[in-house]
């Protein structure tokens, strides 16, 4: 029995056009794909914290932390120039300063009661280098 093929019923299959490339290849640009995706994450991530570590820092003029400088206009009354420390109620905050190691440093009382005025008259516990701050 001979088997006849019918040219009619025939079908041609064609492969694609451009080959495929060969696993080599496709590790080669996975890795790189992943190396340009950590290489971007890691920009990112240190420009991320390098923003955020510098909140707030903004440095005060020289002559706000120098002593001996002029200070800007008097405060309620209260003339500050050259007033570095401690002058007539009035002290200009210096850096590594804390409304509790300020308050310790002018009272023998209770210091948690100074900090609490110190809060009160100055508008909240955020305070700045060259700030200067009423005294209770």
């Amino acid at each position: 029995m001979a088997l006849a093929l019918d040219p009619r019923y025939i079908i041609e299959v064609r492969t694609s056009a451009r080959p495929r490339p060969d696993m080599a290849t496709i590790y080669r640009r996975r890795r790189m794909v992943v190396a340009a995706l950590t290489l971007i994450l890691t920009f990112a991530a240190s420009v991320g914290i390098r923003s955020l570590a510098s909140r707030g820092d903004g440095a005060a003029p020289v002559s706000a932390v120098t002593p001996g400088a002029t200070l800007p206009a008097p405060v309620a009354g209260v003339d500050v120039s050259g007033a570095f420390v401690i002058s007539d109620g009035v002290y200009v905050v210096q850096p590594g300063d804390t409304l509790w190691s300020i308050a310790s440093s002018l009272t023998t009382g209770s210091i948690r009661g100074y900090v609490a005025d110190l809060v009160s008259l100055n508008g909240g516990a955020s305070i700045d280098v060259g700030q200067i701050l009423v005294l209770p």
